[in-house]
């Protein structure tokens, strides 16, 4: 049935945008975006489609990490922000409205008219760029006051991990009191990094 689906706009570093069309039902539709960003992600409201709802931007929020290719760069001002691996673009409540949230189908002429525009406003990257310093940045307690910057830094698989916690499409280990990370494969060793906001403990 037509209802079981919902459209989004699948961007891929090298590739025209696409209408992507991924299962309505929570937990399908879930695991459907983690499959074709490969991995867990994150979400950026772009620009308000109409009042309650917008047009997001969904990526790997791990993808500096994991080292994914450039894709796109942000429109105007936001340049110097690069989309790095794939990305969703999809429509979705943004919390105006009480009582609503989630993803929205998108019909197809509507999907048709952000591709043109992705087109236009999305600048190609070459697959040169590299993430800026602050791009692979990560925060714990954000605007708490035991706030905690950290980079992940890739290390070779350790041994004794014990139990894993999942948590998506990452698995964490507490390993003699650090804290590593197994994504896509790879072992990362959390580091924290001093800031002048960071509190020493």
């Amino acid at each position: 049935m037509e209802n079981e689906i919902m459209r989004a706009i699948l961007a891929e570093p090298g590739r025209e945008p696409e209408i992507l069309k991924l299962p309505a039902d929570g937990l399908q539709h879930e695991e459907a975006i983690r499959d074709a960003l490969g991995g867990n992600y994150g979400a950026v409201e772009f620009f308000p489609i109409r009042q309650g709802i917008s047009l997001f931007v969904l990526v790997n929020d791990l993808a500096a990490v994991l080292g994914l290719p450039a894709n796109r760069r942000f429109p105007g001002q936001d340049s110097e922000y690069i989309i790095f691996g794939k990305a969703i673009f999809i429509a979705a409540y943004n919390g105006e409205l009480a009582e609503t949230e989630g993803t929205i189908d998108m019909p197809e002429e509507m999907c048709q008219m952000f591709i043109e525009q992705i087109q236009r406003n999305f600048a190609c990257c070459d697959g040169t760029e590299k993430p800026r310093a602050q791009d692979t940045l990560y925060f714990e307690n954000q605007g708490e006051t035991d706030e905690k910057t950290y980079r992940w830094l890739e290390i070779a698989k350790p041994t004794g991990l014990g139990p894993a916690i999942e948590a998506g499409r990452v698995k964490f280990y507490n390993l003699q009191n650090e804290e590593i990370m197994e994504a896509d494969g790879r072992f990362f060793r959390k580091l924290v990094v001093y800031t002048p906001d960071t509190t020493l403990d």
